[in-house]
């Protein structure tokens, strides 16, 4: 059965086995002190197992950044992640966020386009590398 949980404590070395699981660092260093910061999380599971996470940075008034949208790969293609960014955009427009940001990959477009995300010029770099 398929739970999701809002501000969740995940363990940082279950959310680094979650990114590890599509390819991406684990970063698990770096979890040990950002969750505790987390604007919002929410975590799902699949009975006991962990399978899909969001995190949301925000100041919590003028705009917010969906990160760390991840879904085990045995798990995609369920709604999962559809219904993480739902439950997120609307949980912050519940709060008053006014705007919502999110940087993704080409080939995710199609994904994003259904919430309505508007396409802009944004830029990225990696300050650093890590686990």
């Amino acid at each position: 059965m398929i739970k999701y949980k809002i501000n969740f404590r995940v363990k940082p070395k279950d959310l680094a086995a979650l990114r590890n699981s599509v390819g991406w660092n684990g970063m698990e260093s770096s979890y040990k002190k950002s969750l505790k910061k987390s604007f919002l999380n929410i975590s799902c599971f699949d009975d006991a197992e962990f399978v899909g996470f969001i995190d949301v940075i925000s100041n919590g008034v003028s705009d917010a950044y969906l990160q760390d949208l991840v879904v085990r790969p045995d798990h995609q293609g369920r709604g999962i992640g559809t219904t993480l960014v739902s439950m997120a955009i609307e949980l912050l427009s519940k709060k008053g966020v006014y705007a919502v940001s999110v940087l993704f990959q080409e080939d995710l477009l199609p994904f994003y386009k259904k919430f309505n995300f508007n396409i802009m010029m944004a830029g990225q770099l990696e300050t650093r590398k890590e686990d």
